[in-house]
């Protein structure tokens, strides 16, 4: 598994599900694939949502369990063993485990490692200490843990075998009863854009305002030719109107790169930021362009140095 996350504090539904997605958007490796989502409602209940192909776009979640304020997530490559919740077990009224590499593996003692920690934070164990104590009784496991219990304490670490890897990633934030972990490994970033997945779901979580925003192309947008690339926003920050200098394509239908890496972004007559990931579309004659799936009709945008959210 090469990400998983965790999350507690108002929108930890939406918080989990935005890393995965940006992570997919920004990030080169085995991402986009089998997905599981795990919320704890506000009755202490369990559920999951599981996908075997196509990561978070493929998820179908309900909007009640991205208002949930205890969740986790976690995902890699597609076609994973069933049943996929074993990846990400929960109790109700306890907590949830998710994690990177393979948790679900059996320990020294059998038992696997993800549920170990869960059978520890059922005993009253604080979620740090439930992963400590599981990692240092087997830390030439390959494995990284992260738990989230009921109270919204997060406790997350990495075996001593996985924290030697060269290829590893993390964000941890907790303040304002608000927290969030996230592990990942084998995922490659451009430079100065894995920042953005951590800061994306911190800020679903009503942290500080993020550098950057997903942007969405609605069912179908005008695709215009132009002298130099640019995205033209609505009022309410949707893709209104999509500039191109690609050449040809007023004579162009099929798959195209409709908004081009960097691509600056304008809402009315302010230049708002530059696109850090691509939208590829389907194109109608050279003027119109639709979204091929739901993955493909977002982008992530960072802001513009002198622009508030």
């Amino acid at each position: 598994m090469t990400i998983g996350i965790a999350a507690s504090g108002a929108n930890a539904g939406e918080s989990v599900r935005a890393a995965v997605l940006a992570a997919e958007l920004l990030g080169r490796g085995a991402i986009g694939g089998f997905a599981v989502f795990a919320a704890m409602l506000h009755d202490g209940k369990v559920c999951h949502c599981v996908t075997q192909r196509g990561g978070a776009a493929k998820l179908a979640i309900p909007d009640e369990w991205l208002l949930a304020t205890r969740a986790a997530a976690i995902s890699s490559g597609p076609d994973r063993p069933e049943p996929l919740q074993q990846y990400l077990p929960g109790f109700d009224g306890i907590g949830l485990v998710s994690g990177h590499r393979l948790p679900n593996r059996a320990g020294s003692d059998g038992e696997p490692l993800n549920r170990a920690v869960l059978r520890r934070l059922a005993s009253g164990e604080m979620p740090q200490h439930a992963v400590d104590a599981v990692l240092h009784a087997n830390d030439q496991s390959d494995a990284g843990l992260i738990a989230v219990d009921a109270q919204g304490r997060i406790g997350w670490g990495n075996s001593q075998r996985v924290a030697s890897r060269a290829d590893l990633g993390s964000f941890h934030r907790s303040e304002g009863g608000r927290s969030l972990a996230i592990l990942h490994n084998s995922i490659y970033f451009m430079r100065d854009t894995a920042d953005a997945v951590g800061s994306l779901a911190w800020g679903c979580l009503g942290g500080d305002t993020s550098e950057y925003q997903f942007l969405s192309l609605p069912q179908g947008v005008a695709l215009q030719t132009a002298q130099s690339d640019r995205i033209q926003l609505d009022a309410d920050g949707n893709i209104a109107l999509i500039e191109t200098a690609a050449a040809q394509i007023s004579q162009m239908s099929g798959r195209f790169t409709a908004v081009y890496l960097g691509t600056p972004v304008w809402q009315g007559a302010r230049l708002i930021g530059h696109v850090i990931s691509e939208l590829i579309g389907q194109v109608q004659d050279g003027c119109f362009v639709r979204s091929l799936d739901p993955a493909s009709a977002t982008v992530v945008m960072r802001r513009a140095v002198h622009v508030a959210s």
